[in-house]
């Protein structure tokens, strides 16, 4: 009976840091990269850490503020971020390949790098939230179709996402309809600039 009970407590010795270890905390940290996230309930950030694909489902929530550089599978940022049924990604700064919203998924997406967008989605309400400066425009293709968005996000950073046709082909409706531009009113832009005058007076 001894010799059974010793192999069974060195295997649990061995891996037990590994099933208590990666993303179960809730969070996705710097020098982490995790494959297959599915993540159900509750809260999930990504704060320096990496993923190939990161699943949010049911209620869940997403919160990117910032992902492991440069981005590639194996190597840094998150390769694709799938919203599903009533979950919700914001998202503030990192690298990703791609982000496809289902169901009544929505996404506020305030920097960072984000290649791709595709939704599964019929508008109305739209589902989308970007916040960028004026001057924001469409990107626009030969047939002055709307195939992506560019602009800069608040902190000056420039931004340059391009629409999938995916969800087109099941009958959703185009990217571009499900997204809702938001800029901050000029007298926004104002108090920002005369705050940092002050900091500057200050120091």
């Amino acid at each position: 009976m001894m010799r059974r009970i010793i192999p069974c407590f060195f295997l649990m010795i061995v891996f037990a840091p590994s099933l208590f270890a990666g993303y179960s905390d809730g969070f996705i940290t710097s020098g982490e990269y995790e494959y297959g996230v599915d993540w159900t309930s509750g809260s999930l950030v990504v704060n320096g850490g990496g993923a190939d694909v990161i699943e949010i489902l049911n209620t869940a929530h997403l919160e990117v503020l910032s992902t492991s550089t440069p981005l590639g599978l194996d190597v840094g940022g998150i390769q694709y971020i799938d919203i599903k049924n009533n979950s919700h990604l914001d998202y503030y700064g990192g690298q990703t390949l791609e982000v496809t919203l289902r169901g009544n998924a929505t996404a506020d997406i305030y920097g960072g790098r984000i290649d791709y967008i595709s939704s599964f989605q019929y508008v109305l309400p739209r589902h989308v939230n970007i916040y960028c400066q004026p001057g924001w425009s469409w990107i626009l293709d030969g047939t002055q179709k709307k195939v992506g968005i560019t602009g800069l996000w608040e902190d000056n950073s420039a931004f340059n996402i391009h629409f999938t046709a995916n969800g087109e082909y099941f009958g959703a409706d185009p990217v571009w309809e499900n997204i809702n531009v938001i800029t901050p009113e000029p007298a926004t832009f104002l108090l920002i600039g005369l705050g940092g005058l002050l900091i500057r007076r200050k120091k």
